[in-house]
């Protein structure tokens, strides 16, 4: 007769919505960190693509800029720059 009880016990408790909400709650924490990973990464590349545009515009400027004439004397009188 335990048998039967038992088994009369496993039967009225077959509920499977409670595992599959388990399931989803997980899949969705998750995903969660997931995208904001994401998230992230992309931010940290546009602020890296912005600083490497900024760096080659600040080398691209220095090379534009024109530069003075220097006039070099005699080693034993004054260099004299304009």
């Amino acid at each position: 007769m335990s048998d039967e009880s038992s088994k009369q016990v496993v039967m009225q408790r077959p509920n499977v919505r409670p595992a599959r909400s388990l399931r989803s709650d997980r899949a969705r924490a998750q995903a969660r960190p997931l995208r904001s990973d994401r998230a992230q990464a992309k931010a940290r590349s546009l602020r890296s693509d912005r600083a490497r545009a900024k760096a080659r515009s600040l080398r691209s400027d220095q090379a534009i800029v024109p530069l003075g004439r220097y006039v070099a004397t005699e080693r034993s009188s004054r260099s004299v720059a304009t």
